[in-house]
């Protein structure tokens, strides 16, 4: 997936998903579905930590200024507001 892909997606998101995303929780992003978790006062190791449980080469960029990261074999986006950039 390019980076190009990426944003595309996140832009075509339906306006609820955009609007529920906050830095307390992770977002996963699938061709099909939007799945959010707790991370409510997480450190910046918790959200590498989850970034290597998805991705093992990830690749960084930000949308609506919160950190995204992606992988160029997989149709996953993790949306991290409460990452720092």
């Amino acid at each position: 997936m390019t980076e190009e892909n990426v944003q595309q997606r996140l832009q075509n998101l339906p306006t609820a998903v955009l609007n529920a995303i906050h830095s307390d929780f992770v977002f996963l992003v699938w061709p099909k579905k939007v799945q959010h978790f707790p991370a409510r006062n997480w450190r910046q190791a918790q959200f590498k930590k989850t970034i290597s449980d998805y991705f093992t080469t990830p690749i960084y960029t930000t949308f609506q200024n919160y950190s995204v990261v992606f992988e160029k074999n997989s149709d996953l986006i993790l949306i991290l507001p409460g990452m720092e950039q």
